[in-house]
């Protein structure tokens, strides 16, 4: 028998075996793990999605209402200043979240919140005399409206730990808790100025921030549901520390505490 007849009868035996063998193969690779049902898919270990939040408490958002007074003397002048600011910020806020299933009880969470940031500052300042026996006040004045507007990325990384129980509602329960980092871009303001003699004018000197992007501690408490297509809605709230302010200038405060309500939604 020559060479090449030989190494066509080992080839086809080897084929042959092979063949032989592939119920024995896919019996192995169907057989399912323990806590698997037979047939099942494995579980899908990352999910992609969206998150809405609600800030629904008024002075724990991205900005708080607040009002500051204060006198300065200048050249035997006094000045009285009045600030007071008013946040026009939307509640609501969207963005993109990422979960990776570490285990049967634990996950973790990554997230890029945007929300839009608005408010107005009204400053009132005074100097004079006022007389004292009248109801107008006679004192020269300028109020100056500040309306700025800003962008705000909030990227939260999150653990959340659930199943301490096997059912009923407790089996969905989870608390979580992470570290956030937040940052605040694209801000434009307006100011309107107006004179005690009926003069005006208008600027676009930018508002300056006291720091653009802060780190905080985050912690929360939710539900997760999960339908036989994967879909996992996770409704939760949310408390987040933030270390510094964005904004610290006379009544114009960021908020420290902030405190939401979110829905997630991932697939």
């Amino acid at each position: 028998m020559s060479r090449l007849s030989k190494n066509c009868l080992v080839t086809a035996r080897l084929c042959a075996a092979f063949i032989s063998m592939l119920p024995i193969l896919h019996g192995q690779a169907s057989t399912p793990k323990a806590g698997e049902e037979p047939g099942a898919e494995p579980p899908k270990r990352m999910s992609l999605g969206l998150r809405v939040r609600e800030l629904p408490a008024d002075g724990f958002g991205v900005m708080g209402k607040s009002q500051y007074q204060t006198t300065t003397v200048a050249a035997k002048t006094a000045y009285d200043w009045q600030y007071n600011t008013t946040d026009r910020s939307p509640q609501v806020g969207v963005g993109m979240a990422l979960e990776y299933i570490l285990g049967p009880r634990a996950t973790l969470t990554g997230e890029v919140m945007f929300h839009r940031l608005r408010y107005d500052q009204v400053t009132d300042t005074y100097w004079g005399t006022d007389d004292a026996t009248t109801s107008t006040d006679e004192r020269s004045r300028i109020t100056r409206t500040e309306h700025t507007k800003a962008r705000v990325w909030d990227l939260p990384v999150m653990l959340h730990y659930g199943g301490f129980r096997r059912k009923g509602p407790v089996s969905r329960l989870y608390l979580g808790a992470g570290a956030a980092y937040r940052i605040v871009t694209n801000i434009r303001t307006e100011n309107d100025i107006s004179y005690s003699n009926g003069d005006s004018a208008v600027n676009y000197y930018q508002a300056q921030p006291s720091h653009r992007q802060t780190v905080g501690a985050v912690a929360g408490i939710g539900f997760r549901f999960v339908d036989e297509y994967n879909i996992k809605l996770t409704p939760e709230v949310r408390y987040t520390r933030w270390l510094r302010p964005l904004f610290s200038l006379d009544s114009t405060q960021s908020p420290k505490n902030q405190i939401e309500v979110g829905l997630g939604l991932t697939f």
